[in-house]
């Protein structure tokens, strides 16, 4: 249960295309350079970030990355569905086989359930503009 490495690894390349955008497209080597991903692991995000729509990537020789919409129209919820399986956030601990019904299963209805939603809540409450001040 937790963010993973791949969407921790996302927020720190928004902020670093955030932190440098000015309407110019931001190179991938510039964001590299300040964020201590691997390349291709970062190559792999980004085109998840900009199949969610959440970034958009320029060609050539003043190519590169910038948002699609201003950091505080950004949730923390739209970069980690972008990158990674909601689901995994918060899953019910319990083996498949455990439950004869998982439908009516009280454990996952009253706790993972509700605990899913407060999670899915507050990353939709945060945007990306606020993790500038974290």
């Amino acid at each position: 249960m937790g963010i993973t490495i791949k969407s921790e690894y996302a927020f720190k390349i928004l902020l670093q295309i955030a932190n440098c955008q000015a309407n110019e497209p931001v190179s991938l080597s510039l964001i590299l350079t300040d964020v201590n991903v691997p390349k291709e692991f970062a190559e792999k995000i980004m085109v998840s970030l900009k199949e969610a729509g959440i970034i958009e990537s320029t060609r050539g020789r003043k190519g590169g990355y910038r948002l699609t919409k201003s950091a505080d129209q950004i949730t923390a919820l739209e970069i980690v569905r972008a990158v990674d399986d909601p689901d995994k956030l918060i899953k019910c601990t319990m083996d498949e086989n455990c439950c004869s019904d998982p439908t009516s299963c009280t454990i996952r209805l009253k706790i993972w359930d509700n605990l899913k939603k407060s999670v899915e809540d507050t990353l939709s409450s945060i945007k990306l503009s606020d993790l500038f001040e974290a």
